[in-house]
């Protein structure tokens, strides 16, 4: 992976997407640039590409599939840092991605810290997930991410704890020492 860049301009997606996914390059690009620069997202975005098209393993040891464990293997990914003190955070999540079952899939989230006494790192508290098998289905399920994420970078809210209680999660007032 090149590190993160702040625009899917440096994002080499020829070396990234399938060639099936091409003729979707132009309009993701588009899409990407009304994402970076929207007036919440500026300067907050962060762009990561993971370069080799192919699906991951179908199998990772005999009798196991890669489904079985739910890795996805990132194409490209984008992250929207909204709020982060250094123990808490809030961002919005954008990836194109193998799926465990090696389809290809555009994901859309909201992620927050976790504050579970089992840390389980971070949880998506609002996500939606597409499997597109040509460009138009790509350009369709990006073009419905980024909306996704354009509407809440309209709306808010920009903290955590809101959708920690949207979503029935805990608040870390009340949780880990």
């Amino acid at each position: 992976m090149a590190g993160p860049v702040p625009s899917m301009t440096s994002v080499p997606l020829r070396e990234v997407l399938s060639p099936e996914y091409l003729d979707a390059e132009d309009d993701l690009r588009t899409l990407a640039h009304k994402l970076d620069s929207h007036r919440s997202a500026a300067g907050r975005v962060a762009w990561h590409w993971y370069p080799g098209t192919e699906p991951p393993p179908t199998s990772t040891e005999p009798g196991e599939t890669a489904g079985e464990f739910g890795v996805y293997h990132l194409l490209v990914d984008a992250t929207i840092q909204l709020y982060a003190t250094g123990a808490d955070w809030l961002e919005l999540t954008l990836d194109i991605a193998w799926s465990p079952s090696s389809k290809v899939t555009v994901n859309a989230a909201v992620e927050v810290a976790c504050w579970c006494i089992q840390d389980h790192n971070m949880h998506q508290v609002r996500r939606t997930q597409w499997h597109v098998t040509n460009s138009g289905e790509m350009v369709d399920a990006f073009t419905a991410g980024t909306a996704m994420l354009a509407d809440i970078l309209d709306k808010g809210p920009f903290e955590p704890q809101p959708w920690r209680i949207l979503a029935g999660l805990p608040d870390p007032s009340n949780t880990k020492p």
